[in-house]
């Protein structure tokens, strides 16, 4: 009986991880969060290397505030300072200091995602992106299907943009990843796959500001798997992050590079697939990703979104590229810092 049991067990699991699993609310404001080092490979301490990717560290993450978890997406700010959004409409900061322990934590709400007339749709926050010229920030909700900018250091919203052409995407399936490349454009892609693919965006600007022209996409992700995050990285690439979810072994990721050049209306694209994380390796419900550029090297973080269950865990994972970077090419610039949080 008990073996009979155990799949359809695992299905309703699983089934409530896909609509965001449960969340047992207990009112606590605390500011701190608590720093747990991992392994990759609980069975092989001593493994780091995935694919094109060296394992540098891994954390779980926890707090006492009730709204600290569902992290959905992730920026890296100067000096290793983190910002995450919540689907439950919350900002995340952290920084690590050089002995990766947790510096100047932060939980708040996110500007503009409370009040009468809003609801949990319009707080559902999924992608986001920086611009460490300007300091401003934008956040994709995939709900009530919206864009909105904020001002240096999350002081207001600076704007809102609702295109139509996201408008008719699926409820629970939209703006997923946001990226916001140097020269100023834009990506969102969906989280909803048809045939095989997502829709994608691309906007030739600000998609706040009018005026930005907006390009029908396509990308394809591997099978079985869903684009979650996304980011540039200094050499131009984009970094995508591709999570699935199934039995016997719950979640896994795939980690792919794309030139963003391929990227043109009516057309298909797909990233190279340099790495795998799958059961048993360390692995969650990865949904963000940064990145960083250090002593001519490049990182790649990832975070998991914990759906606000108590099954999931949040856990920043910290990896390094095989392959040095390409020195010649301009790094990112410098960043304000983010001293009103």
């Amino acid at each position: 009986m008990i073996s009979r049991l155990k799949r359809p067990l695992l299905l309703v699991l699983l089934a409530i991880l896909s609509i965001g699993g449960v969340r047992i609310i207990e009112i606590n404001n605390s500011q701190d969060i608590a720093f747990k080092p991992l392994n990759l490979d609980p069975a092989h301490p001593g493994k780091r290397r995935i694919g094109e990717l060296i394992f540098e560290g891994a954390w779980q993450l926890d707090s006492r505030n009730e709204n600290f978890g569902g992290i959905s997406g992730l920026t890296l700010l100067p000096e290793g300072r983190f910002v995450g959004i919540s689907d439950a409409g919350t900002l995340i900061g952290f920084g690590l200091s050089n002995n990766a322990q947790i510096d100047r934590p932060f939980i708040a709400p996110l500007p503009g995602s409370t009040g009468p007339d809003l609801d949990y749709k319009d707080r559902d926050s999924e992608g986001i992106a920086y611009d460490a010229q300007s300091g401003q920030f934008w956040v994709s909700y995939e709900a009530n299907h919206a864009i909105r900018r904020f001002s240096r250091s999350f002081s207001r919203v600076s704007g809102v943009a609702r295109p139509a052409e996201m408008q008719d995407w699926p409820e629970n399936r939209g703006a997923e990843a946001l990226i916001r490349l140097r020269d100023g454009r834009f990506i969102v892609i969906a989280e909803t796959v048809d045939d095989g693919t997502h829709h994608a965006l691309l906007f030739s600007g600000d998609p706040v500001e009018k005026g930005s022209v907006v390009s029908r996409v396509t990308y394809r992700p591997p099978d079985g798997y869903r684009v979650t995050d996304g980011v540039q990285l200094a050499d131009g690439r984009l970094a995508l992050i591709h999570r699935s979810i199934g039995l016997p072994d719950g979640f896994a990721a795939k980690i792919g590079l794309l030139q963003p050049s391929l990227i043109a209306k009516g057309k298909v694209v797909e990233s190279r697939i340099i790495a795998t994380l799958t059961s048993p390796l360390l692995v969650d419900n990865l949904e963000g990703i940064a990145a960083e550029e250090k002593d001519g090297n490049t990182y790649i973080w990832l975070i998991s979104d914990n759906n606000f269950f108590v099954l999931q865990r949040t856990i920043l994972m910290k990896f390094r590229l095989a392959e040095k970077a390409d020195t010649k090419k301009p790094e990112a610039e410098p960043a304000p810092g983010f001293e009103s949080l």
